[in-house]
């Protein structure tokens, strides 16, 4: 016979009302305000049922009233909704050789922020650090950790492509932080994130088919297609850095040689060569104020190279819009009006090209949209 001070299994009934106000809050989460009889014809529950269980959530902070419906005659209802600050997310990234975290609620709202040396021989202490940083001294706890990574995650959760993370390539990262930190992890690509926060909140907002390129330290791109990300069989799509520069292609190895080759590293690189100095932290704007000849022919080179990754994408799969993102915004107007024009020219059907509004935000929005794919997960993570 169980103690008084041991836990118990939850009942049934516990379970079951679990479940549907589970099911309330991720129908609020997607759906935006509602009555709460709207709310009953849209997941089934007696009004009673939805009532009851609007009145637990209300009282744990989680929902909150927003006003009436207009009158069509009868009483006017009241509308309800999430509160989206009542829930808090962990976005983890790199930068360089360091790494942050940021403390996000629903709206996107920063909260907080922590950085410092990113460990490459404890790239799980690392992370989850810097997670219970932000935790221990956080109002209102992070329910999710949003880990976003240079490199491929692979359906199972293990690492591929990612040198920036150190030599656990094959590391089930997720599976990881969950046990160290005691919160649910998703590890997703950062160019993926990236693109889904465009498409939410900047220059994708609205479009279902739509490719984002990325150029940083790597090169990659992610395809959105019919509103869903394609990762492909192994979720490695969009790894354009291994574009080969000829009919030969060279053996894979951690990098591609079109990444070596045009990210701003490599830019800088080939600058250098030309006996051109492009600081760090400035390389294509540099470039794009150089006088001499032969940087003219460098930024050339690199539109053209930037532009055929695009055009490949475009045949592939015909995407609405192309966003340029990262390092590529730095460009001037006469720059990527060439750009531009070069993707346009040469592609099989009109696609719009653009740049990258949100800046480092885009991830932060991205980690939100893609926590809130299971809406469910924030409510059952913050209500345990």
């Amino acid at each position: 016979m169980l103690s008084e001070s041991q836990p118990t299994a939850p009942t049934g009934r516990d379970a079951l009302r679990r479940i549907r106000a589970g099911a309330i809050f991720g129908t609020l989460l997607a759906a935006g305000p509602m009555a709460r009889t709207d709310l009953a014809q849209r997941t089934g529950y007696s009004p009673s049922t939805v009532t009851g269980i609007v009145q637990d959530l209300s009282d744990a902070g989680y929902l909150r009233v927003v006003g009436q419906q207009a009158s069509t005659g009868g009483r006017r209802r009241t509308l309800i909704e999430l509160n989206r600050s009542s829930v808090t997310v962990a976005v983890v990234g790199l930068r360089g050789t360091r790494i942050w975290c940021a403390l996000v609620d629903l709206e996107g709202k920063r909260l907080d922020t922590a950085e410092h040396e990113f460990d490459v021989q404890d790239p799980v202490g690392s992370a989850a650090g810097i997670v219970m940083t932000l935790h221990s001294r956080a109002d209102t706890p992070p329910v999710h950790v949003v880990v976003a990574l240079p490199g491929v995650v692979a359906s199972d959760g293990s690492l591929a492509l990612a040198p920036a993370f150190g030599p656990m390539t094959h590391l089930r990262l997720a599976d990881e932080m969950e046990a160290t930190t005691g919160l649910r992890t998703t590890v997703e690509n950062d160019v993926n994130l990236i693109a889904l926060g465009e498409r939410i909140d900047g220059a994708g907002n609205g479009l279902d088919d739509l490719v984002l390129i990325h150029i940083a330290e790597g090169i990659g791109a992610t395809i959105i297609a019919n509103g869903e990300v394609l990762d492909g069989a192994s979720r490695a799509a969009g790894e354009i850095g291994f574009l080969p520069q000829g009919l030969e292609a060279s053996p894979r190895g951690e990098r591609g040689e079109f990444e070596r080759r045009w990210t701003v590293a490599g830019i800088k690189e080939s600058a250098a060569r030309l006996g051109l100095v492009l600081p760090e932290e400035t390389v294509v704007d540099a470039l794009c104020r150089a006088e001499s000849s032969a940087g003219r022919q460098l930024l050339a080179d690199v539109v053209r190279a930037w532009a055929f990754a695009a055009i490949v994408c475009v045949c592939v799969v015909n995407p609405a819009r192309v966003i340029f993102s990262g390092d590529a915004v730095a460009l001037d107007e006469e720059a990527r009006r060439r750009l531009r024009d070069g993707v346009q020219r040469a592609s099989p059907s009109f696609t719009d090209v653009v740049f990258a509004e949100l800046g480092n935000a885009a991830i932060l929005h991205g980690a939100i949209a893609k926590v809130m794919q299971s809406p469910t997960t924030l409510f059952t993570a913050a209500a345990g």
